[in-house]
Order: C-alpha cells, then structure tokens, then sequence
C-alpha cells in the first residue's frame, strides 16, 4: 500500500519538477542575454554589436551631412535715396522698390547723415541740391566717416552749374543727370549693389 502511495507521488511531482526547472533555466539565459546587451556600470567590455548600433545623433548628423550646401546670404540692398523734392523722391522709391530693394528717404543731407547713424545701407543716390546740408556736404561727410567711407554714392542733379561740382566729390561712383532714365540709373545701381556685396564677401 505505501509503495502504491510513492509511486503516484513521483508521477504526480516529476512533471512539475521538470517544468519548473525548464522555467528557471529559461529565465537564466534570458538574464544573461540581457546582461550581454547593457553596458556594465563599472567598466566593463560593451557589447558589440550594441556599440555597433547607430545612435540618433549619428543618424541626423549623416543625413545633414547629405543635404547641399547653404550659400551665403546677400547683401541686404538697403538704399537710401536722398533728396528734398517730394516728386523725385517717389519716383526713385517706385522704381526701385519695383527692382526689389528696400528703400529709405530723406530730405536732406542732415536726415541722411542721422539714418546712416542707424543703419548699413548698400548704397546712396543724393542729389546736389539741398537745404539745411546740399549733397556734396553730404557726400563727402560720409566719405571721411569710417562707417560709410566704402559705400558707393550717386549724385543726381538737374542743374548744369551744381554738375560742375561734382569734381568737389571725391571717390564718387557717378552722376545722372534729372530727369533720369529709369533703365540706365537701375542698371548702374545694381552693378554696384552687386560689387559692394563681392567687397563685403572677401573681407568676411
């Protein structure tokens, strides 16, 4: 009778013994796999296939690395238009605003000297004849200033003896006569836009 009770004992404790040691032999290899893929704390060997695995900043940096090349930003072509009749000065802002620049006016040689003050600007167009500081003050102010002394100038004049006066201008880009032709004055203030951007480039 007792050897009839051991013997259903073992068929009843065998399958679960079996099971329970595959159970902990599982979870034994488990914690050692996971063991091999997180680096040890205190110096030890990294995996290395998790070393070999990208990380997200090697990622983004190769795809940046892909994309072209940001040119460098132009000149912004502020101009400032100088100029005490009200007429002229807005027939210079819509052409040129129509070109695509950003204008700034002023009535006179004073008004321009205090905006210079405030801001880099491309280029000046001037005329020669003003209250309060004519153009060639003007002009010649801004070339003695260190701020300004590289900015191309244009005069305008529409008075043949004020004309004569340009040679009192030095290192001036040009002068038109008003009224102006619209082609002929953009064409001459893009050029020197672009070579006063070229200037500003190289000494970068």
């Amino acid at each position: 009778m007792l050897s009839h009770i051991q013997d259903l004992l073992l068929l009843i404790l065998l399958p679960l013994v079996g099971g329970l040691s595959g159970y902990l032999l599982a979870q034994r290899r488990s914690a050692a796999r996971a063991a091999r893929e997180v680096q040890p704390e205190h110096g030890g060997a990294a995996d290395p296939a998790a070393a070999s695995r990208p990380t997200p900043a090697t990622v983004a940096a190769k795809l940046l690395a892909r994309l072209p090349a940001t040119p460098a930003l132009p000149l912004v072509a502020d101009l400032l238009l100088v100029d005490d009749s009200a007429v002229a000065r807005a027939k210079l802002r819509r052409l040129f605003e129509a070109a695509g620049y950003k204008v700034h006016l002023a009535c006179d040689g004073l008004e321009a000297l205090a905006l210079l003050d405030r801001g880099r600007y491309a280029l000046m167009i001037s005329d020669l004849e003003m209250p309060n500081m004519d153009g060639v003050t003007l002009i010649n102010t801004c070339l003695d200033r260190p701020q300004t002394a590289r900015m191309p100038i244009l005069a305008i004049s529409g008075h043949e003896g004020l004309r004569a006066r340009f040679n009192e201008c030095r290192h001036i880009a040009g002068v038109h006569r008003k009224p102006w032709v619209d082609d002929i004055l953009l064409s001459h203030v893009s050029m020197l836009v672009a070579s006063r951007g070229t200037q500003l480039a190289e000494t970068a």
